[in-house]
């Protein structure tokens, strides 16, 4: 129960952590004594090994489409301990994205890879309606990229600013 919540909320970091979260984590770790940070990171850390994944799978791996009037889009994410790491696999991404974008007819794709350790996000975002990123996040994409600091949930933090802004 407690790798749940550690997994869910990113170790008590996301903006979905509730007080009931907190609650327990420190009531599981204390009734298996476990010390919550150690044994968070390095549960987090095993968790985001992502070399044996192809490019398609890694943005298959959390991915929703949602449509918006006549705009359909996707965003997907992964969690990772090394942005970097994920990066040198680029332009490979870009074009399974871009595959994904004509396959699905959508007009903005954004890919979010989340450094779970650190609490912020790197995306790659591409197809017509990029725009919509400035604007959401007011930041300019350089190489289709922007670093959005603390940026870890897409349910909360990606989607609200991306959909109000489309």
């Amino acid at each position: 129960m407690a790798s749940a919540i550690i997994s869910d909320t990113l170790l008590l970091k996301s903006p979905t952590t509730t007080e009931h979260d907190r609650k327990a984590l420190e009531d599981l770790c204390q009734i298996a004594g476990i010390d919550k940070n150690e044994y968070g990171i390095e549960m987090l850390k095993a968790g985001t090994d992502l070399d044996d994944f192809t490019e398609e799978q890694l943005i298959n791996i959390d991915s929703k489409v949602f449509e918006k009037e006549d705009t359909k889009f996707e965003i997907a994410q992964v969690n990772t301990v090394s942005i970097e790491d994920v990066l040198k696999r680029e332009e490979a991404l870009k074009a399974v994205i871009n595959q994904a974008i004509e396959e699905k007819g959508l007009s903005l794709f954004v890919f979010a890879i989340t450094d779970i350790l650190n609490s912020n996000s790197e995306i790659i975002a591409l197809g017509e309606r990029t725009d919509v990123v400035k604007v959401a996040f007011g930041k300019e994409l350089e190489n289709d990229k922007a670093f959005l600091e603390g940026v870890v949930s897409r349910k909360k933090q990606l989607l609200p600013n991306i959909d109000k802004n489309i």
